[in-house]
């Protein structure tokens, strides 16, 4: 049986996140919050290469703490860089770099939505430095491809907070403006994608 062509894993991955993304989406920019445990196939998704891997050429990979982004290109540079203060690495724009899985993905959610939608790579080790308690301007649909990642989210800007574990094939749909952590119990892999606030326009991509 032949691996499944990039299309066809953007294809099944869009399908089964439609279905999921439409129904908690409100009328404008909103999101609802949402936790979809093996929304996916974990042996499945943990197959998936993935930019990492990929080598993709001019890739740019930021490695993030809460002290800000440092940007690297060169392979060697990011190990060196990480090797000096273990820190999230950040695969930025991965849906503008190649014609991968995950870009094809980004271009049907942003179809659907008819919103902007930006792909980044997440990847941490154990005790990899991450940007603390943050928010983010857009909403994230974000996919867990290996390991599992531990979130702490605030709902309510100054209620209790809520904790809960991605784990692989999991699906976290998370709504702009709430507050989260994250920390990281062994490895994690997750993508990020982003629905932006922007309109879809002919040269949106």
């Amino acid at each position: 049986m032949h691996p499944p062509s990039q299309r066809e894993t953007a294809f099944t991955l869009y399908t089964r996140l439609s279905t999921a993304v439409v129904p908690r989406r409100r009328p404008g920019p909103e999101m609802e919050l949402a936790h979809l445990p093996q929304a996916f196939n974990e042996e499945w998704i943990a197959s998936l290469a993935i930019p990492t891997e990929d080598k993709v050429p001019g890739q740019t990979v930021a490695l993030v703490d809460a002290t800000g982004f440092h940007r690297e290109v060169a392979e060697e540079a990011v190990a060196a860089a990480y090797a000096q203060r273990p820190r999230t690495r950040v695969f930025e724009s991965i849906h503008a770099q190649s014609d991968g899985w995950y870009s094809l993905l980004a271009l049907r959610l942003a179809g659907l939505l008819r919103r902007r939608v930006i792909a980044t790579l997440y990847e941490s080790r154990a005790g990899d430095l991450n940007l603390g308690a943050h928010d983010d301007q857009w909403d994230g649909v974000i996919v867990q491809i290996r390991g599992a990642k531990t979130w702490r989210l605030w709902p309510q800007p100054h209620g209790q907070p809520r904790e809960l574990l991605t784990r692989a094939g999991d699906v976290l749909l998370l709504p702009q403006g709430v507050t989260h952590q994250v920390t990281t119990p062994d490895y994690s892999v997750h993508l990020v994608l982003a629905v932006t606030d922007e309109p879809l326009t002919a040269t949106a991509s």
